[in-house]
């Protein structure tokens, strides 16, 4: 029997007096890109459908996103405007559980949005020096710095995700009898923000993508992160707000962690930063974000290109990437400084999109 709520939608959209024609481009509720089409023709749609309890913001995409019908008969057929880029289905969502300068050890597959970036650094060399979060099955996000600023010789090898110890060769291990492998994926190309400035002391634009030859497997272990497309939350104030930073950097002992590890930490007004980087004529811009300033708290060397993350009811949003701090990591009234994600959906959307 049909659901009342799907029977209401069908109706609504039934009886839209607006035409349109299919295949149109179209701007959603949450300012994404997309086309007018049927509602049968919109995966993304019909994963709400299928949805047995549709979330709050779900429903007011479907009540706020018709545009048009065509006409067929016996009745005209129904369009909706069907994002081009969207967040795959439950991502953000841990099933495990519910580099860091302090913070916790993650236990394998609590972030597992949360991957490395492998360079080719001699012939028979690899290393890991930078983080990125899984956007979708075949995108990656990071840090400008981590493709523009390393050395020349440097080639990005692949990316990893299920990864917790970047110090262990073995490939697989075994947590409660079940072998879990790691996943390594080649890049088949990166692209930098156009107004990213290498080695520029503000790290404006600080901001990056990769994409992968192949799909990227989901499961437990490997799942992507949610980017901010709803309003509720890009609303959300930073200042004060409780984020977790995620990476395999440097720790408080200054040694290699290789182990990955997450901190909470808070949000601040960006005149803390411009306080604290005042001495290296720093005034941070609306694409970037102050977060952290407690001792012993903070993202540190080998982090850079992770992600900041916040968390809204049981779903996690990556707000920020990792993009620098002080010289000595966890100074306190010293925040790190993280490129804001809200700011450049546009840019991401239009980079996967092409």
């Amino acid at each position: 029997m049909m659901k009342w709520w799907i029977l209401m939608l069908i109706l609504k959209l039934q009886f839209d007096q607006i035409r349109t024609e299919a295949h149109e481009t179209c701007t959603t509720s949450s300012r994404q890109i997309g086309q007018c089409k049927l509602v049968k023709d919109c995966e993304f749609v019909r994963s709400i459908l299928h949805n047995p309890n549709p979330t709050h913001e779900e429903w007011y995409y479907l009540d706020h996103n018709t545009c048009g019908k065509v006409h067929a008969d016996p009745v005209p057929k129904p369009l909706i405007c069907c994002p081009e880029i969207y967040n795959v289905p439950e991502c953000g969502v841990a099933k495990i559980g519910n580099r860091i300068f302090g913070g916790d050890e993650s236990v394998l597959g609590e972030i597992p949005w949360a991957g490395v970036i492998v360079y080719r650094i001699s012939k028979k060399r690899l290393s890991v020096k930078c983080g990125c979060s899984l956007l979708n099955s075949r995108w990656a996000l990071t840090a400008a710095h981590c493709i523009n600023d390393v050395p020349s010789s440097w080639r990005i090898h692949q990316v990893r995700f299920s990864e917790w110890n970047i110090l262990k060769k073995p490939r697989c291990t075994v947590l409660d009898g079940v072998m879990i492998c790691r996943q390594e994926y080649d890049i088949e190309r990166s692209v930098v923000h156009p107004l990213y400035q290498t080695n520029s002391a503000s790290m404006r634009h600080d901001v990056a993508l990769l994409k992968t030859v192949k799909e990227v497997q989901f499961n437990d272990y490997v799942i992507p992160i949610c980017l901010p497309y709803s309003e509720e939350i890009r609303e959300m104030p930073i200042n004060g707000q409780k984020f977790i930073v995620t990476g395999w950097g440097q720790t408080d002992k200054g040694n290699k962690a290789g182990v990955q590890r997450h901190v909470t930490i808070a949000g601040q007004d960006n005149s803390m930063c411009n306080t604290a980087f005042s001495r290296l004529n720093i005034t941070l811009t609306i694409e970037q974000i102050c977060a952290g300033g407690e001792f012993g708290e903070d993202s540190c060397r080998g982090d850079s290109g992770g992600s900041l993350t916040l968390q809204h009811g049981l779903v996690n949003y990556q707000i920020g990437v990792v993009s620098f701090g002080a010289v000595e990591c966890g100074t306190k009234n010293h925040p790190g400084i993280y490129t804001n994600v809200i700011q450049y959906l546009d840019w991401i959307e239009d980079v996967m999109i092409d």
